[in-house]
C-alpha cells in the first residue's frame, strides 16, 4: 500500500463515520451515531478498517478498494466482504464510482440489490474518483448477523499502541514465534521468549537482572537508546535493600515473574502490550502463530540484522502503514498546521483527544471534559517511537514540532517484502 492508497483509504473511511455519527446515514434498525472506530485483527481475512457499536453489540468491517484496483479485484472485494460475516455482525465494500470509464459503482449495486441485499447484511458505499469524501450509501445493510465471533476484533484504538518496545526486542520476540511454527518449541511464542531470554527464572535466584541480548548476541537498548533494557530491575533492587528475611519478598517476585500465573501479575502486563501490539500490526495471528508478514519481516531481521537499516525502515513502514500511525501524523500535521503560531504541541494533541473523542475515532469517554489540559497517556509512547525513529522532530516557532515527511514517503514507498 503506498501513501496516497493509505491518505485515500483514511479519507472515504473518516467521511463513513462522520455520516454515521452524525446521523446523515443510518445503518440497520437506525443505529449509527453510536459507532466508534477500532482496530482490526490479524486473523484471515483481515478487514481494512472496523467499527464498533457497543450500546447495540455491533461489529462493523469494511473492505476498501483504490481506483487502480482491477474489475477482478472488486469482485474480490465482495467475496471479502461475505468471508468478514465471520467476525463482524456487518460489512461494507467500499468501492470507486469508475474504472476509468467503467461504471463499475453502479454495475455492483445491481448485483447486491439482485442477488445480497435482502440475503446478507452486507452493504455498498461508492466514492467519487477525484473527491474521496464524497461518499454514497447505494446498497444498505436491513439484517444482522447474530452469530458472529465479534470478540475477533477486540482493540479498542484503531492504530495500534504502541508500549516502549525497543525494535531488537520486537525482533526477538519473532524468532520465538518462528521458533513455535516450525516445532522447535512447543509452548507459547511469548511465553518461551520471557523464561529464556527477556527474564529466566535465574535471576531471581541470583537477585540479578542482566541485559536482554538479541539474536546476533548485542545488548538491546530502551528507544532512547540512552540505557539497557532490563526486566524487573526496580523490584529485584527492593529485595536486595531488605535487611530482614527476603522470603516472602522473593516468593512475591516469583509469582510477578510466572508466565503460568492466571491474573494480574508483571509478567501478563508486558506480555498484554506487547502482544497486543504485534497482533495489531499482523505480525502474529489471535491464535499466537506468527503471519506470513511478520515471518518475511522476522526473515529481513535475521539476514541483515535486527539492528540494521533496512530492518528499521520495514519495520516503520509497517507501523505506519498497517498500525495506521500514518493516520495520526496526518491529523497531528494538519492540527500543527491549523493552530501555527497558538498552540503548542501539548495543546494539539489536546485538542487531537477532543476531536477523536467527538468523532468516534476513539471509543467516548462521557468522564473526559472537554479541552482539559492533560496530556499524560494521550500518544505518549507513539511519541517517543517516532522520535527514536526520526519521524518527528522539533522545529522553530510554535508548535516546535515537524514531521519527516521526506522519510515517511520513502519507507512508505519500499516495495512490499
Amino acid at each position: 500500500m503506498s501513501i496516497n492508497h493509505h491518505l485515500l483509504a483514511k479519507t472515504t473511511t473518516d467521511q463513513i463515520l462522520f455520516n454515521f455519527k452524525s446521523a446523515a446515514w443510518t445503518s440497520v434498525n437506525g443505529t449509527g451515531v453510536d459507532f466508534y472506530r477500532i482496530g482490526c485483527n490479524s486473523n484471515f481475512p483481515s478487514p481494512d478498517a472496523a467499527f464498533k457499536d457497543d450500546t447495540n453489540k455491533l461489529t462493523i468491517a469494511f473492505e476498501f478498494k483504490p481506483p487502480t484496483e482491477t474489475k477482478r479485484g472488486i469482485m474480490t472485494g465482495v467475496g471479502q466482504s461475505l468471508a468478514y460475516l465471520n467476525s463482524s455482525n456487518l460489512s461494507y465494500l467500499v468501492i470507486p464510482e469508475y474504472l476509468q470509464d467503467f461504471k463499475i459503482g453502479q454495475f455492483v449495486s445491481d448485483l447486491f440489490t439482485s442477488q445480497i441485499s435482502t440475503k446478507l447484511p452486507v452493504g455498498l458505499i461508492t466514492y467519487d474518483n477525484n473527491n474521496p469524501s464524497d461518499v454514497k450509501l447505494l446498497n444498505n445493510v436491513s439484517l444482522v448477523n447474530s452469530s458472529a465471533f465479534t470478540n475477533a476484533m477486540t482493540n479498542n484504538r484503531f492504530w495500534a499502541k504502541h508500549q516502549d518496545l525497543p525494535i531488537p526486542l520486537f525482533h526477538l520476540l519473532l524468532h520465538c514465534y518462528y521458533l513455535k511454527k516450525i516445532g522447535q518449541i512447543s509452548e507459547d511464542g511469548f511465553a518461551f521468549c520471557w523464561n529464556n531470554f527477556m527474564f529466566p527464572s535465574s535471576n531471581i535466584k541470583t537477585l540479578n537482572s542482566p541485559d536482554v541480548l538479541d539474536i546476533q548476541g548485542n545488548v538491546i537498548k530502551t528507544l532512547s537508546g540512552i540505557k539497557n533494557i532490563k526486566f524487573m530491575e526496580k523490584k529485584i533492587n527492593k529485595v536486595k535493600k531488605i535487611t530482614g528475611s527476603k522470603i516472602p519478598a522473593i516468593k512475591k517476585l516469583f509469582q510477578d515473574a510466572d508466565s503460568t500465573f492466571i491474573g494480574d501479575n508483571y509478567y501478563n502486563s508486558i506480555r498484554k502490550n506487547y502482544v497486543t501490539f504485534l497482533k495489531h500490526i499482523e505480525m502474529i495471528d489471535s491464535n499466537g502463530e506468527i503471519t506470513e508478514d511478520g515471518f518475511k519481516l522476522y526473515h529481513l531481521g535475521l539476514v541483515n540484522g535486527p539492528s540494521s537499516k533496512l530492518f528499521y525502515d520495514y519495520f516503520i513502514k509497517t507501523i505506519l502503514l498497517t498500525g495506521h500511525h500514518l493516520d495520526l501524523i496526518f491529523d497531528l500535521d494538519n492540527l500543527c498546521n491549523q493552530y501555527k503560531g497558538a498552540y503548542n504541541f501539548n495543546q494539539i494533541k489536546q485538542e487531537m483527544l477532543t476531536d477523536y473523542d467527538s468523532r468516534g475515532m476513539i471509543k467516548s469517554n462521557p468522564k473526559r471534559i472537554a479541552k482539559t489540559s492533560s496530556t499524560v497517556s494521550f500518544l505518549k509512547y507513539e511519541e517517543i517511537l517516532w522520535n527514536s525513529l526520526g519521524l518527528k522532530t522539533t522545529s522553530a516557532g510554535t508548535p516546535n514540532v515537524s514531521f519527516n515527511w521526506k522519510k515517511i514517503t520513502e519507507v512508505c514507498s519500499l516495495p512490499d517484502l
